[in-house]
Parts: structure tokens; C-alpha cells; sequence
């Protein structure tokens, strides 16, 4: 219950300091918990993460101009636009800037497929 209200608390902070990015961030959270019902979700880093057991598949970070989505085994993803961004040995991240990219940059795709790859 005391981390459903950080929860509750950090999205309040967004949604103070970006309105616009604050909503998009919201219903991005309720499309992970969609997917991933039995998630557990956690304030971590400055963000929201996504633990399913035995890794935490997916994050959620407000930035100044855009919102990170992060996935913990995006070097697995199949990306044949490259909307993925990082270089690092295993995560990657989707940049959104406003409400359209949800969909130009496929984001419910990417979080459905980290979701399901089993490690």
C-alpha cells in the first residue's frame, strides 16, 4: 500500500512539472498494467519500473522534453524502424514526445514483446 502512493505521489509530481508529458506517462502506466496485470510496479531511479518475476522488464522516466520507456532486454527486440535508442549491452529506450509517437513509435508493441521474452 505505501508504494501504491509513491506511485500515486511521483505521477502527481509529473503531471505538476509537464502536464502534457504527466497524462501521456499516466495512460502509459495503465497500458503496462493492461499487459502486465500481475506486474509489480515500483518508484526506482526517479521513475516508475515494472517487475515481473526474475527481472524488471520495463521503466517509465519523465525527462525535460520527452518520456524514457525503458526495457531491461531491448537489445532482443525486433526493430526494423529503429525507434529504439542506446548503445548499452542489453537495455534500450523509446523517446515520446507527445501523444502520437504512443503510436507511430509502436510503443504498446515493444512493452507486449519485452514482456513475453523469457530469460
Amino acid at each position: 500500500m505505501k508504494e501504491n502512493i509513491r506511485i500515486i505521489k511521483l505521477l502527481q509530481d509529473f503531471e505538476f512539472v509537464n502536464p502534457e508529458l504527466g497524462k501521456i506517462i499516466q495512460s502509459l502506466r495503465e497500458t503496462i498494467l493492461i499487459i502486465a496485470p500481475k506486474s509489480e510496479e515500483k518508484v526506482m531511479y526517479g521513475g516508475i519500473i515494472f517487475k515481473i518475476p526474475g527481472r524488471m522488464f520495463c521503466g517509465l522516466f519523465l525527462r525535460k522534453k520527452h518520456i524514457s520507456i525503458e526495457f531491461d532486454l531491448g537489445f532482443l527486440l525486433k526493430d526494423k524502424n529503429e525507434f529504439l535508442e542506446g548503445t548499452g549491452k542489453f537495455r534500450r529506450h523509446l523517446k515520446i514526445k507527445n501523444k502520437e509517437e504512443i503510436k507511430t513509435k509502436m510503443v504498446e508493441k515493444f512493452i507486449k514483446e519485452c514482456f513475453n521474452l523469457k530469460t
